[in-house]
């Protein structure tokens, strides 16, 4: 999997990114935010708990950016701690069933459409992550397992179970709907203004965050070299 160019061409990209390049760093980051964004508003449903999600993965992965040693396992990294977040953020707002975005993005949506979205809802978190996560971002097992942070089996099971439940309700229409809902899904990638406002307001809290970490690091060799220069001139003193 590593050895296709398009993988190559990434891994250098995030190897230019992690030195905070800010043409490779945008560039890199751009796809990230765009399935991030995704993500949020399909599992959150909470404009705001959304819009939290994205902030707090984007500025948190400045601290990964020079540990990742490839492009696959940055983007392994994002969906894990984008699905993480969104759990957390979530227990702590409430859904607003009125702002479904695979409603609202969805173009005149019949019953059956609104029945089958309402029972995703119902499913358990976890059902509902596999199931979006494997329709809409296309995820197999393996990489369902690393987003939610359990076996390759039970993301399987998660998955299954998903899918028995809604074909259980939508019937011979089970496909026309899913495929209806990838559809919806993928809408939810944010206009381009706004992928390159995210990516802006991200690189320069990443830069700031290099430049207060540097500015750290000086500080605390400063003080360490006060205090030696302190018990240099103790022990002069008592010398004398």
């Amino acid at each position: 999997m590593s050895n296709r160019p398009g993988q190559l061409e990434r891994d250098q990209l995030l190897e230019d990114a992690a030195d905070l390049q800010s043409p490779s760093l945008r560039k890199f980051l751009r796809d990230q935010y765009c399935r991030i964004c995704r993500v949020a508003h399909a599992l959150c449903r909470n404009p705001n708990a959304a819009k939290k999600t994205v902030v707090r993965v984007m500025r948190a992965s400045g601290r990964f950016l020079p540990k990742w040693k490839s492009a696959q396992e940055a983007d392994s990294w994002f969906l894990h701690h984008t699905i993480l977040t969104i759990r957390e953020i979530s227990g702590k707002t409430s859904p607003r069933p009125a702002n479904d975005y695979l409603i609202q993005h969805a173009d005149n949506p019949g019953l059956s459409y609104l029945a089958f979205v309402r029972a995703l809802r119902h499913l358990p978190q976890q059902q509902r992550e596999a199931f979006l996560l494997s329709r809409g971002e296309h995820l197999d097992s393996r990489q369902l397992a690393i987003a939610m942070d359990c076996s390759t089996s039970a993301a399987a099971n998660h998955l299954a179970a998903a899918t028995d439940a809604l074909k259980a309700i939508a019937g011979d229409a089970f496909e026309a709907q899913t495929t209806a809902l990838a559809g919806v899904y993928a809408s939810l990638t944010p206009p381009e203004e706004k992928v390159l406002a995210g990516i802006a307001a991200t690189t320069g809290s990443l830069h700031r965050n290099k430049w207060r970490h540097r500015l750290k690091i000086l500080l605390g060799w400063l003080i360490l070299a006060l205090l030696a220069w302190t018990v240099w001139q103790l022990s002069r003193m008592i010398v004398i």
